[in-house]
């Protein structure tokens, strides 16, 4: 079922219980009593003949790997309900799996519809008939397993992408008992071998190669290692050599949602299906370095080296990557710029160095992969008992072999007498 349809809510049935006052009189017709009054006597709700409490048995949801190579994750719990009088008849009693998208910039902002859509992923009917239920905790136990292929959590300045459980009872007399839990999915991708990218830089002879993580978390720090060929041109008399000024760095967040219409605010956008595109950008980590690098002018066509750390910046709710069908995507990149300068310097004396004032601003991107730290990074499917099939043999069984009495000399038992001894 796809979860980015629109949930369609049940109809409530039509049968309706009296409302109790304070006197615990039922009030009808819209008459009251003429000992009371508005000012003395306010109305009192009426307690719930049940609550009920979700038990999660199961670890957090994960979705190990990319959305095409994760399995899943595996929900389970026990869904309680207490009933607090002496019984209750319940007429219904299910459970949705609900995956709630909302746009913090809607087509309409006093439209609801426009902001939120909600949708079923998984429902249990936990009865098929009325049943009654005596005074007590009754569980039921639920479990469900969640396709990798759906977007994880997020909540960022455009929009949410929200999972919860949502459990509704209706007794006979109508009233209805509800609870609501929220479920945080997140996924995480397995780290791998580290990536080089080569950047040129024309006219000039410049070349970069940037060794970088496959990944990186909303904690921790990540080395980044650069080399720069090129930064010298050896003429017969002269050469000219590309020096660093300033090297900078900043990791930024790029989200962007598509904000549909409802069917009533359709025609702001141009017809159903279409909306409006928002997007955001913020940097969520930077820093400015003025020194760090190892610069060798000496080799063939001059090299320049430097290995930093970079990191995002506590505090600022980074995003992981997620891109949904609903059109909320955020990505990363780390983009590093290079302030250089030129300069002239003889051959025989390299110390006698002419700044030729003509500087050059390399600017270099990265896409980086934000995710989750994913631990041990066992899926369900691994957690798993092996199958009958996957059962090795057992060990080889003794065979059966001919025995036979002894019938030569008998054993000589000094020595061990003496070692006894």
């Amino acid at each position: 079922m796809d979860i980015f349809h629109h949930h369609n809510k049940d109809a409530h049935p039509k049968e309706k219980r009296q409302s109790l006052g304070l006197n615990g009189r039922s009030s009808t017709g819209g008459k009251s009593s003429p000992m009371s009054s508005p000012m003395s006597s306010p109305q009192v709700s009426a307690a719930r003949p049940a609550k009920m409490n979700i038990e999660m048995e199961s670890p957090p949801l994960v979705f190990y790997g990319n959305v095409t190579q994760s399995t899943g994750a595996l929900l389970s719990g026990q869904l309680n309900l207490t009933v607090t009088d002496s019984e209750v008849k319940l007429q219904t009693f299910e459970m949705h799996m609900l995956a709630i998208c909302t746009t913090k910039k809607p087509v309409e902002k006093s439209c609801p519809e426009c902001a939120t859509k909600s949708s079923e992923v998984y429902k249990w009917t936990f009865l098929n008939e009325p049943v009654v239920f005596k005074k007590g905790t009754h569980s039921f136990p639920f479990s469900y397993l969640m396709p990798g292929r759906y977007p994880a959590t997020s909540n960022g300045a455009l929009g949410t992408i929200e999972y919860a459980l949502s459990a509704r009872a209706v007794t006979s007399l109508s009233d209805n008992i509800t609870f609501t839990r929220p479920l945080k999915v997140q996924r995480a991708l397995p780290l791998g071998n580290d990536k080089s990218s080569i950047r040129v830089f024309p006219p000039t002879n410049l070349t970069a190669t940037v060794g970088l993580p496959p990944i990186i978390h909303p904690i921790g720090a990540f080395p980044v290692q650069m080399r720069i060929d090129g930064c010298v041109d050896r003429g017969k008399d002269t050469q000219t050599r590309w020096r660093i000024r300033k090297m900078n760095w900043r990791i930024d967040e790029h989200s962007k949602i598509i904000s549909a219409a409802c069917a009533k605010h359709a025609h702001k956008v141009g017809g159903e299906g279409k909306g409006i595109l928002h997007q955001d950008t913020r940097a969520i980590g930077g820093e400015e370095m003025r020194e760090g690098w190892k610069t060798d002018f000496d080799s063939p066509s001059g090299q320049i080296e430097m290995e930093f750390t970079a990191s995002i910046k506590p505090g600022v709710n980074p995003l992981c990557d997620v891109e949904s069908p609903t059109g909320l995507a955020v990505t990363h990149n780390l983009v590093i710029e290079l302030i250089i300068s030129e300069e002239h310097c003889p051959n025989k004396n390299t110390k006698l160095v002419n700044p030729t004032g003509v500087a050059r601003v390399l600017r270099m991107q990265f896409t980086m992969v934000v995710t989750e730290r994913s631990g041990m990074g066992i899926s369900w499917d691994e957690e798993m008992p092996p199958m009958y099939e996957d059962v090795p043999l057992s060990p080889p069984g003794y065979q059966k072999m001919g025995m036979e009495d002894y019938e030569g000399e008998p054993f000589p038992y000094e020595e061990l007498d003496r070692l006894r001894r």
